[in-house]
Order: C-alpha cells, then sequence, then structure tokens
C-alpha cells in the first residue's frame, strides 16, 4: 500500500488538535520556566540554601561572630529596616565569593552565603590545608598561591562594603525579572512562529521551511531572553557602585581595594587552575555574554571617585 505524502507523527501537529497540544505545551512551557527560576529563590529557598552550605565534620559551618557584627554594620550603613534585617538570613558557603539567593522584596526573605575567608583577619590565620579550588589542592608556595594569600585576606572596610553590595543586589527585582525574562522570549517566540505559519500558510509546505523558521526564532529568543537578563544585572551593577560612592569617602577607597583583590584573586586562581575562566586582568570571561559588569570596570568608577573627591576637597582647602 503506498504512504501517503505527509504522513506521519510530524503530520499530527499539523491538524486542529496537533496545534491545540502545541498551544497547551507552549502554555505549560511557559509557566514552567518561569517556575524554574522563581521557585528556587521563594518556595525552594531552604533547600537552595542546604544545597550551597558549607559543612565541617557533617554539621553547619558558624558563621563567625565578627563577621556576623560586620553584616550588622553594613545593614546601618544601608539604614535597613527592622523587617528587612530580618528577611537576610546569613549562613557560610564554599569559594571565596559572596553568595546571594532569594530576595527582601518577597515573604520569603533572602540568604547571604558568606565565603570562609571572610573569617581571616591576617595570612597567618589561612587554614591552607582546608581550601581546595574545584577539588584541587592549591600550592600556596608558588607567586600565584602568594598572591591568592594576599587577595581572599580583607580588611574589616573591604568587608562592610562587600556585604552592603551583595545586601544591595538582595533589595533589586532579580529574582523577579529572571523569573519573567526567560517566559516573555519564549512566549514571543511561539507567538511569532504561530503568527507566521498561519500568514505564509508554512503547514502547507514542506517542513523544512518550518524548521529553518523555528530554528531562527529559537535563536532569537535565546539572544533576547540573554539580552534582558544581562542587561538587567550590568545595570544593576552599576546602579549598586553608585549607591555606595555615596556612602562617604571610606566606602569609596574600600571599594578600590575590595575590587583590586577581588581582581588579583581571579588572576591567582587563572594560573592555579590553568584555564580561561577568568580573564589575564581578572574579569570573569563570559564570551559572547556579560552577565554582570567587568570588574575593571567597577574598580575604575571608584578611582574616578576617589580622583573626583581628591579634587574637590584640594579645591575647598585653597578657597
Amino acid at each position: 500500500m503506498q504512504k501517503k505524502p505527509g504522513g506521519g507523527v510530524l503530520s499530527f501537529f499539523k491538524t486542529e488538535t496537533g496545534r491545540k497540544v502545541v498551544f497547551y505545551a507552549a502554555g505549560t512551557t511557559t509557566v514552567g520556566l518561569f517556575l524554574a527560576n522563581f521557585v528556587p529563590h521563594t518556595f525552594g529557598l531552604k533547600y537552595y540554601r542546604d544545597f550551597v552550605q558549607c559543612y565541617q565534620n557533617g554539621t553547619e559551618r558558624e558563621v563567625p561572630p565578627a563577621v556576623l557584627q560586620r553584616i550588622e554594620q553594613a545593614m546601618d550603613k544601608l539604614q535597613l529596616e527592622k523587617h528587612e534585617r530580618q528577611f537576610v538570613k546569613p549562613f557560610t558557603v564554599f569559594g571565596f565569593d559572596l553568595f546571594q539567593a532569594g530576595t527582601t522584596k518577597f515573604r520569603f526573605g533572602a540568604v547571604l552565603g558568606i565565603p570562609v575567608n571572610y573569617g581571616y583577619n591576617s595570612i597567618g590565620e589561612i587554614k591552607r590545608a582546608d581550601i581546595r579550588f574545584r577539588d584541587r589542592q592549591i600550592d600556596w608556595s608558588s607567586e600565584s598561591g602568594k598572591l591568592l594569600e594576599q587577595a581572599i585576606v580583607l580588611t574589616e572596610d573591604e568587608q562592610v562594603f562587600g556585604l552592603c553590595k551583595a545586601i544591595l543586589q538582595l533589595q533589586t527585582h532579580r529574582v523577579l525579572l529572571n523569573s519573567i525574562f526567560p517566559s516573555l522570549s519564549f512566549f514571543m517566540v511561539y507567538t511569532v512562529g504561530h503568527f507566521l505559519n498561519l500568514r505564509l500558510q508554512l503547514f502547507a509546505r514542506h517542513g523544512s521551511i518550518r524548521f529553518v523558521m523555528y530554528s531562527i526564532l529559537g535563536l532569537f529568543g535565546l539572544g533576547s531572553w540573554s539580552f534582558m537578563k544581562d542587561f538587567n544585572q550590568v545595570a544593576d551593577d552599576a546602579d549598586i557602585d553608585k549607591k555606595l560612592a555615596t556612602l562617604g569617602p571610606e566606602f569609596v577607597a574600600a571599594g578600590i581595594s575590595y575590587y583590586d583583590k577581588h581582581l588579583k584573586k581571579n588572576i591567582a586562581l587563572r594560573n592555579l587552575i590553568g584555564d580561561d575562566t577568568y580573564t589575564a586582568m581578572g574579569n570573569e570571561n563570559y564570551m559572547l555574554r556579560q552577565k554582570s559588569m567587568p570588574l575593571t570596570a567597577r574598580k575604575s568608577f571608584f578611582e574616578e571617585k576617589w580622583q573626583q573627591m581628591q579634587t574637590e576637597t584640594t579645591a575647598t582647602a585653597t578657597q
């Protein structure tokens, strides 16, 4: 028996019933993308926190009292309301960077991950045997190892600066927007694809034409999602640095040294692990995307602010 042209599983999606199935599947995917990004920072925040929690001998590693005091200082600097303070819950994480999840905008609150090196007051307090990066032992005797030692020990002002930066990040609408962006991009791609199928009568043409169209739309959707997410993060980074620069000259000076150490840490890790996670200048290497503002740009911003303050101080003194 001769097979009918256009037969097969894919031909089902050309029918009225098939189109309804695709419509409901697209709606489910749109909602699913939103929930996949939203739930870990709200309903599933506790499980997210437990996943990145730093443990020692099977128990949660406590945040040192001195660091908890600095978190209070950061909240005082930012003039956080009492209810907002209760929403920010610190805990200890692996690695050398602060970790943020959740948001103060919802009742689920937020968690602030504190790296172990925030408990160091001097290079002598570094527990070198306990520190590993990507499950690899660090050669502390090398030049990069010595540079890393200097970079991971932060002064009190630098720590307060970093904590203020992290808390301001928790006060943004990042969680909600990052949940909306993928759903919006997918829904836009589906709507345009559905419109073109009907407008150009593509269901009556060869499937390769629709495949090319879906591929182009898919790449466009992925690009639009990446652009919205990255643009929002870079804009937040710029706004946060501007707010921190208004907190006084000591914060501007702390910002310069904080980002300088952050860059040195990345340079040291780049040499120690031998890959291109970080650029030669210490920025994170994102290839085609720009997921956050480059650290060199953030450092330059505070250096310019410092020069501006010095010029204004000198001009005032000469009057």
